[in-house]
């Protein structure tokens, strides 16, 4: 799609008409529903302010006549599907119902602000089971909602994406220093989660690792903290959360599975599918995506940031 980008130079003017958007949005909204003015993710909102200052916004014609993406910019606010508990991806604020933070919401601002001008979004937090329904009912426009894309998926919505890969990567303990991934798991005692991949992908990958098991992931983190292992495996962003809240565990290297996070779309509508997969490849591009990263799930890392996954390289995507 050719489109002609225009860049903000400030956000100082719209935060004021986002704040009072939010307020009426708020009032006028359903009680499991939340208008959000911008944040700065989960590192800080410094850290992301040039972000969002330099933002792109699609030139006019990229809204085609009678689209999905001509009626978001009429009505003034991107409806999203996303948590509300999730730490670094989408986390409200229990002081400031207001304010959600995180990876995925920080993408959602950038998306509301390529399509409206404005970092104007609604929040409706989807049960799992609930997302499909959301979008083919037109509760929402997009889910930003860490939303695997599978081919049995792909037949009931679209997929925008993916943006991002998780999958399971490894933890240590803060002052460990000499392993950075499963790669250097050979010889080592790893803890893992009962009944989870990890329990048959770890002795996939490293053969001589010694695996224990603990019942649910607060054990697996105690006894990381404790000393009973070298690491822990586990999904990256479970693993992200635990981090957060406990600064005596870092999760280091990428993920050495994947699971690839689409953006939920309405079903049957292409002309919206290609306008928001052109906007992620303006964010990879620009750096912008990295940034968002940085300043959220990759504040509890060892300071790599991945390479953004290639859109359309999953089936159903």
């Amino acid at each position: 799609m050719s489109r002609t980008l225009r860049r903000r130079s400030t956000l100082a003017a719209s935060l004021a008409l986002v704040a009072s958007l939010g307020l009426g949005a708020c009032g006028s909204s359903d009680s499991d529903s939340s208008a959000v003015p911008p944040s700065g993710g989960g590192g800080g909102e410094d850290s992301l302010q040039s972000v969002y200052d330099d933002a792109p916004v699609a030139d006019a014609a990229a809204l085609l006549s009678d689209s999905t993406m001509a009626a978001i910019k009429e009505r003034g606010v991107l409806r999203v599907g996303a948590a509300l508990d999730a730490p670094l991806l989408s986390q409200q604020d229990p002081s400031n119902p207001d304010d959600i933070q995180g990876f995925d919401i920080d993408l959602a601002k950038m998306l509301a602000i390529y399509i409206i001008g404005e970092p104007n979004i609604e929040v409706v937090p989807p049960a799992s089971e609930t997302r499909e329904a959301l979008l083919q009912n037109g509760t929402v426009d997009v889910v930003f909602n860490t939303y695997t894309i599978t081919e049995e998926r792909a037949q009931q919505i679209s997929f925008a994406g993916p943006y991002f890969v998780s999958g399971l990567a490894v933890a240590v303990p803060s002052d460990t220093d000499d392993i950075s991934g499963i790669d250097d798991l050979g010889g080592k005692t790893v803890i893992v989660g009962a009944n989870t991949p990890a329990v048959t992908a770890v002795p996939e990958e490293q053969p001589t690792a010694e695996v224990v098991s603990f019942a649910t992931d607060p054990q697996c983190v105690q006894a990381l903290t404790q000393g009973r292992g070298d690491a822990y495996v586990q999904d990256y962003t479970l693993l992200a959360a635990d981090a957060q809240a406990n600064s005596g565990i870092k999760v280091v290297g990428q993920p050495f599975t994947e699971e690839a996070y689409g953006i939920g779309l309405p079903p049957n509508d292409p002309d919206f599918k290609q306008f928001v997969n052109d906007w992620l490849e303006q964010i990879y591009a620009d750096g912008s995506w990295a940034a968002i990263f940085d300043a959220t799930l990759g504040t509890v890392g060892d300071g790599s940031t991945p390479e953004p996954p290639t859109i359309g390289s999953v089936p159903g995507s």
